[in-house]
């Protein structure tokens, strides 16, 4: 198969993961959809192709690196190449305060939403350098990441490690055309963000966004598929939060 431009999108079988895969084959893009949720991912690649567009599945769970690797390696036997990638996958908090989380809980929550970003982000990569053009990643962290929030430390830790994991892969590979960039998302309606309100009580009410709503999934991946794109060729290593002032408050 020949194809202009292949994005690889973790998370893509809902939520903003969702979103940028099928904003991205609006665009022309062949997307590779991965997620640990089969039925998802695949009801996603139904409706892309079933739209015109090209996309296949590949089921995914960050956390395993042989996992990432197969996957990187799915894409480039499907579409030929790798030209960028959004990395939403992600798993919410334990929803307790820092004394009462188990190391078991803090091991797979920074397991998935940090050690997890940086499998992906070191097999992508892999696979972009030498390509005409470069590539770009980008890693989907929070505005938790720079903001508190109740009975969150894990969750935030975890997507505060990802900033300093992109600012230091986007020095690295600046000169070989590669483009590293993290977005913030302040409250968004996914699925995520559902149970991780459902699960924590303690963050109700203590959340001030000055737009006063949550973002819809396709505003956050507006931005996400921007920065996959050339029209940011001059970003790399930047934080950008979307997020209705969320951080501001």
């Amino acid at each position: 198969m020949t194809v202009t431009r292949a994005i690889l999108v973790t998370g893509g079988g809902s939520g903003i993961g969702r979103a940028s895969a099928e904003r991205l084959a609006r665009e022309g893009a062949a997307v590779m959809v991965a997620d640990r949720d089969e039925a998802g991912g695949r009801a996603v690649v139904e409706a892309i192709v079933a739209a015109g567009g090209t996309a296949r599945f590949a089921a995914l769970d960050v956390a395993d690196e042989a996992d990432v690797r197969a996957v990187v390696a799915a894409t480039l036997d499907a579409f030929g190449r790798l030209d960028g990638a959004i990395n939403s996958a992600g798993v919410p908090q334990a929803a307790k305060p820092v004394h009462e989380i188990e190391a078991s809980e803090w091991g797979f929550s920074l397991g998935v939403n940090l050690t997890g970003m940086f499998y992906c982000l070191k097999h992508q990569i892999a696979a972009m350098i030498g390509n005409e053009g470069g590539g770009a990643v980008v890693a989907i962290s929070s505005a938790a990441a720079v903001k508190g929030l109740m009975h969150s430390a894990d969750y935030c830790a975890g997507k505060a490690g990802i900033l300093g994991l992109v600012r230091g892969a986007a020095v690295d590979y600046a000169e070989r055309g590669i483009r590293v960039n993290a977005l913030l998302p302040g409250a968004s309606d996914t699925p995520l963000a559902r149970r991780s309100s459902a699960a924590n009580p303690a963050l109700k009410g203590t959340i001030r966004v000055p737009m006063m709503r949550m973002s819809s999934p396709d505003e956050i991946a507006a931005a996400a598929v921007w920065l996959v794109s050339p029209d940011s060729s001059y970003v790399t290593g930047a934080q950008i939060c979307v997020d209705g002032g969320m951080t501001i408050a």
